[in-house]
């Protein structure tokens, strides 16, 4: 499974790095061979610099799952909130009687603390255990 999930990332980051420089077509060398490259060898080089490769799993796990589960749906719904009531003002948010119960903003800011909060916790407890040597 680790093996299928490491091959959609490294598509998906070629795939991201293509896009960030813009440019419809590349040449085959490039398309075909530099970006390739440049989405393999940084995690190379880096998990062979890394004495401890479990610790370096656990911090991208940890924090990574953290965004993706709770922090970008909250921000999306925040800013897809802003972007309605600025679109269609104010009063669009009570057109629809089947309105969520959630529908109040106190709920993606208070997932947004507890995400804080939960970050803090792995964060104070990595270090501790740092310290003290387990």
């Amino acid at each position: 499974s680790s093996g299928i999930n490491a091959e959609y990332g490294g598509i998906t980051l070629r795939n991201n790095l293509k896009t960030l420089f813009s440019k419809r077509e590349y040449p085959w060398i490039v398309d075909r061979v530099v970006f390739p490259l440049l989405t393999i060898i940084p995690p190379t080089i880096i998990g062979l610099a890394t004495a401890n490769v479990e610790v370096l799993v656990a911090y991208t796990g940890a924090f990574s799952g953290v965004a993706i589960q709770y922090i970008f749906p909250a921000c999306f719904v925040l800013l897809g909130r802003m972007k309605v009531k600025s679109t269609f003002g104010r009063e669009a948010s009570h057109v629809n009687k089947n309105h969520s119960i959630f529908s109040s903003n106190a709920w993606p800011i208070g997932l947004l603390v507890w995400s804080a909060a939960c970050m803090g916790f792995v964060i104070y407890y990595k270090i501790a255990a740092a310290v003290m040597g387990r």
